[in-house]
């Protein structure tokens, strides 16, 4: 998909596990096309389908009339007839633009938000637009339209990240940095251009080029919690992860930072509040609080997302990390892996698929 505005995006409103996490798809070695829904396999398409995305409460995709269709609730229905390029199913959300017209998918009904917005991005429960007409950014979140900034006549946003319930962004008009929390626009100071600052649930971190300090916004508190800048740093739900002016591995959560290594890691990436990592050839994640040793080695396949890690340890054994348990969840060889929220699914050749969930193989 193509999106003219630069945006992180993660999940809101609610935490992770207290999201859907029911569905998957796949097509089979007749490019027939399936969705898996609680247990329950059911065919859609007897031709091969385009592209498909999953979402949290509905699965959308093309078919092979290139018309753009929906599985929510057990039905399947078509939205339109055009070549839809730009669509995706989030965690909450859905959403899909064409023309400029952006239609969004809230518990399997469409409504159209704008009509004259080239330039947007959706994530999870929430979209953030530009109406190219009457000029104006804003935002729909929890079944409103907020309005951001108007009158931004020949001042076109460039610059946003969001995440969760929230929004960061450049004002076109004052170049403050703002944030949008909760319903609130706050307004966290003059900002230079030549910073950088992410966001991700309840959360947004940056540097200004001004002072060079590391600074969080963290529900609607602002952290000082470096005096220089981090050599990288990424956000999750309520999580930084960076790695400071001397090589140290860090971690700011719940208000505190906290020391994760005093080297730095080989790689690292947060998943909602899952943080991987390596440390001398060790992979590592921390989770709720506690770091954990799960390998003497970097596996060559994993995923991770919402409260699960999966991966392909070195007997080809599929291994899963939940809940700060770490155990084998299949014996079976398999080719390829893919994780749905917290739904596993293994291919095992020609695409032979089973699916984990809620403790059972189908």
């Amino acid at each position: 998909m193509k999106y003219i505005l630069i945006i992180i995006a993660g999940i809101t409103l609610l935490s992770p596990g207290c999201y859907s996490q029911h569905l998957a798809a796949y097509s089979d070695n007749m490019d027939r096309f399936y969705v898996f829904d609680r247990g329950r396999i059911t065919q859609l398409e007897h031709l091969k389908v385009q592209e498909f995305s999953v979402g949290g409460n509905c699965l959308l995709y093309k078919d092979n009339r290139s018309r753009l269709k929906m599985y929510y609730n057990g039905e399947v229905s078509e939205l339109t007839v055009n070549n839809i390029s730009d669509f995706a199913a989030l965690d909450y959300l859905a959403v899909y633009s064409y023309a400029g017209i952006i239609h969004i998918i809230e518990n399997g009904k469409v409504k159209t938000v704008n009509t004259h917005s080239l330039n947007y991005y959706a994530e999870d429960s929430l979209v953030a637009f530009y109406d190219d007409v009457q000029s104006f950014l804003a935002a729909y979140y929890k079944g409103r339209v907020f309005r951001l900034e108007d009158g931004l006549v020949g001042q076109r946003p460039t610059s946003f990240r969001c995440g969760d319930n929230i929004i960061s962004y450049i004002s076109s008009r004052t170049g403050d940095l703002m944030v949008f929390y909760q319903g609130r626009t706050y307004s966290l100071e003059p900002f230079v251009s030549e910073g950088t600052f992410k966001a991700g649930k309840d959360i947004v971190a940056y540097v200004n080029a001004a002072d060079q300090q590391f600074k969080v916004f963290h529900r609607g508190e602002t952290f000082v919690i470096e005096s220089f800048p981090p050599v990288s740093y990424k956000t999750g739900d309520g999580i930084v992860a960076y790695v400071d002016n001397t090589d140290r591995f860090k971690l700011f959560y719940n208000g505190e930072v906290i020391d994760l290594s005093s080297v730095r890691p080989g790689f690292y990436d947060v998943k909602n509040s899952i943080v991987i990592f390596e440390e001398q050839g060790y992979f590592k994640t921390w989770y709720k609080g506690r770091l954990y040793d799960l390998e003497n080695y970097i596996p060559v396949k994993w995923r991770a997302e919402w409260n699960t890690i999966v991966y392909m340890d070195q007997n080809r054994n599929i291994r899963v990390f939940r809940d700060g348990e770490n155990k084998v969840l299949t014996y079976d060889i398999v080719e390829d892996l893919e994780l749905y929220r917290d739904l596993i699914v293994t291919n095992k050749g020609l695409n032979n698929y089973n699916f984990y969930y809620k403790g059972k193989k189908y």
